[in-house]
């Protein structure tokens, strides 16, 4: 799992500040996708600043100046590498009832002028 290779890399500091931030409410998390092999949202702070978060297999990475210039992995990463831990994802589950169907457009034809549908 990724947000598990993620945490095991990050250092005691980061992990501490992470943790606090996300049991305190003080982070928001917005989960933008998530798969197998990539995870991406954002985490927005207590002064409302927003970083963009991917985390992948081998590496995390922030948009905040912590992550750009110590190229580690910052609380934001682990914010939302926890958020995935704990709010794990719902199967989503095709109601056939619901289904898109195609949309058919009529086809136009070339008329005379003057021509008039009787109705």
């Amino acid at each position: 799992m990724i947000a598990t290779t993620i945490l095991a890399k990050v250092d005691n500091e980061r992990l501490q500040r992470g943790v606090e931030g996300l049991a305190s409410g003080a982070y928001t998390i917005t989960l933008a996708t998530q798969t197998e092999a990539e995870i991406r949202g954002f985490v927005a702070n207590g002064d409302g600043k927003e970083y963009g978060v991917v985390l992948s297999e081998g590496q995390a990475f922030c948009s905040c100046k912590d992550a750009m210039y110590r190229k580690g992995v910052c609380k934001h990463s682990v914010a939302l590498a926890l958020y995935t831990i704990r709010t794990p994802r719902v199967a989503v589950v095709k109601d056939v009832q619901t289904e898109a169907r195609p949309i058919v457009m009529p086809k136009l034809a070339k008329t005379r002028p003057g021509w008039a549908f009787a109705a």
